[in-house]
């Protein structure tokens, strides 16, 4: 499920530093999609949005919760570039 695709990026981006490469050094939006197929990790921007509000809810702490938010803010900005 595409859905959970947003909640194993968000797992993996932790700790997975040549993914995080990768999809920094992707050519825009297309390689960006492109380099998520290549990891089983696709999704849309709106399921993206859709699973925000689900991942924030799972934070158990402060902790959780601040790591999800530079999660977020990083995906937002590095799809926009």
């Amino acid at each position: 499920m595409t859905l959970d695709n947003v909640r194993k990026l968000f797992e993996r981006i932790q700790h997975d530093k040549a993914l995080r490469d990768k999809l920094y050094k992707a050519d825009g939006q297309a390689g960006r999609e492109a380099a998520l197929r290549e990891e089983k990790l696709y999704f849309t921007d709106a399921e993206f949005e859709e699973m925000d509000d689900v991942l924030h809810v799972k934070c158990q702490t402060q902790e959780e919760a601040e790591r999800f938010f530079e999660f977020r803010n990083w995906w937002n900005f590095l799809r926009r570039t």
